[in-house]
């Protein structure tokens, strides 16, 4: 298992991806963004999605984890469907986290949101099944009590 940062450290794993005038840093991005391709098949919006920006830090945790979800589902992806991991919410957006001053774990490339309408934020009843979720744990990745759609290498402190 991977440690993480805490969310407050991740300027010194990631880097700072602030850019001038509180946007993206472009350079920021080319240095510390790879495509990551999942095994089984995802949708975004309805539209089938090959690839997703996650930063090279965590890109082959996020790979392990994929490979670990797609080996317990069987290699079916009926079964990816209907756990939802199909279904991507976003992974790198330069943006703060909502109602905060801070950088979301989203802008540093180091979080995953999957099937949003399914477990919409502050709706932390629901979670994943333990295929899904265990195999972020066994990363260390944290899945988010009142933000189920939400997992990220990093650590709430």
């Amino acid at each position: 298992m991977t440690t993480w940062p805490t969310q407050a450290q991740a300027d010194t794993l990631y880097g700072n991806p602030r850019g001038l005038n509180g946007k993206a840093s472009r350079l920021w991005e080319f240095i510390n963004l790879t495509s990551l391709n999942p095994p089984f098949k995802m949708r975004f919006a309805g539209t089938e999605l090959n690839h997703f920006k996650i930063n090279r830090k965590c890109a082959a945790s996020l790979a392990r984890i994929f490979a670990a979800i797609w080996k317990a589902s069987g290699e079916d992806q009926t079964k990816i469907d209907a756990w939802g991991v199909s279904i991507f919410g976003g992974s790198y957006n330069f943006r703060l986290m909502r109602g905060s001053n801070h950088l979301s774990m989203h802008a540093y490339g180091c979080a995953i949101d999957l099937a949003p309408q399914r477990f919409p934020m502050g709706t932390g009843a629901n979670k994943f099944c333990n295929e899904v979720c265990g195999a972020f744990a066994a990363e260390g990745w944290v899945n988010l009590p009142k933000d189920r759609m939400h997992f990220q290498a990093a650590i709430v402190k």
